[in-house]
């Protein structure tokens, strides 16, 4: 069994973003939740490093599994793989392929690990990486989602990819509509693009 796991700024705006998109998303469905308000850290990276120190606390203090979600997502079909990723899996998420979601002409290598929409299985080894994770992230000033995926590759934790379906960004960086067409299971909004802009003034994520 697994439970959704969310954290959201409080007194900003994310605190709107929370209630309109992922809690409203979750109404149709049982699953059990976990969604934290968190104090303003003043800096938009530590806000969202404070995602690798949610779904620790969460682990150490349960016996579920974790999905994490961010908090502009809304699930759009029930996600019937969380429940079907092999237990050789510790942790599952999406790589995504720059040259296909961007378009590129010219062959690109990278492959983004996208941290939107994650799933961690409960055991000694995700928790360790979870502690690892966060100090990277605030040590560092990383973007979390950058530190994970550094960390993944010195490791030999085994990653499961969740197609992309499962984590599915609403536009590109530009505003423009996706190049890949299809239908989401789990829609990301992107609201942080908006927000990110004037995070050292109030805002969080």
């Amino acid at each position: 069994m697994y439970t959704i796991v969310s954290h959201y700024t409080k007194n900003t705006p994310y605190e709107e973003v929370v209630e309109t998109y992922l809690k409203k998303s979750l109404e149709k469905y049982t699953f059990p939740t976990h969604i934290v308000g968190i104090e303003n850290k003043g800096s938009w990276y530590k806000n969202t490093a404070e995602k690798a120190r949610i779904i620790l606390e969460y682990l150490e203090n349960n016996v579920n599994d974790v999905v994490y979600l961010d908090a502009d997502a809304t699930i759009e079909q029930d996600p019937v793989l969380f429940s079907k990723i092999p237990q050789t899996y510790d942790v599952a998420c999406h790589i995504l392929d720059w040259n296909n979601w961007y378009g590129y002409s010219n062959f690109n290598p990278t492959r983004e690990l996208l941290t939107g929409t994650l799933f961690l299985r409960n055991n000694k080894t995700v928790r360790e990486l979870c502690k690892d994770w966060y100090n990277t992230a605030i040590k560092s000033n990383m973007w979390e989602q950058k530190a994970l995926q550094n960390l993944l590759e010195m490791t030999q934790i085994k990653l499961y990819e969740l197609p992309l379906e499962y984590c599915y960004m609403k536009s590109l960086p530009d505003g423009r509509q996706p190049l890949i067409k299809l239908n989401p299971v789990i829609l990301h909004h992107q609201v942080s693009r908006k927000y990110k802009k004037i995070i050292n003034t109030s805002i969080g994520d």
